[in-house]
């Protein structure tokens, strides 16, 4: 009865780091493409400035063109998304262009989802990244 006990626990052990080990690897998968993310954001809505304004050695942020630009990734990302169905993604964006050393663009990705762990003493429904791209002058 002894060795079934501890074969039991052992068992029991082995079982908790299995389910473990996978539901580690799919959170890390969800954080390494929540940062592609919003580094492939940040980068694209950069590349929104005025032009003229630029030309006169001043950088200025179409806010709104750099908006839409991540809006329409975070759009077509959700096909590819290795969050379960149902899940959201938000985002913040701050662009930095008057009165700086180095013009950037921030973007700040939340995703919220359900629990991603099975362990019932784990629990993880929200994923935040951030990236930032600088545009020296």
């Amino acid at each position: 009865m002894k060795v079934f006990i501890v074969f039991l626990g052992i068992f029991l052990v082995d079982v908790s780091f299995l389910s473990y080990q996978g539901d580690m690897g799919r959170y890390v998968r969800c954080q390494a493409f929540l940062k592609a993310v919003a580094e492939e954001c940040a980068a694209g809505a950069a590349l929104y400035y005025d032009q003229d304004a630029y030309s006169e050695g001043h950088l200025r942020f179409y806010t709104r063109e750099g908006r839409k630009y991540i809006e329409y990734i975070l759009e077509e990302s959700k096909q590819e998304m290795p969050l379960p169905h149902g899940s959201g993604i938000v985002y913040e964006a701050v662009f930095q262009d008057e009165g700086v050393e180095i013009p950037s663009v921030t973007v700040k990705l939340t995703a919220t989802t359900e629990d991603l762990f099975r362990l019932p003493f784990l629990e993880v429904t929200e994923i935040k990244r951030a990236a930032k791209y600088e545009l020296p002058q």
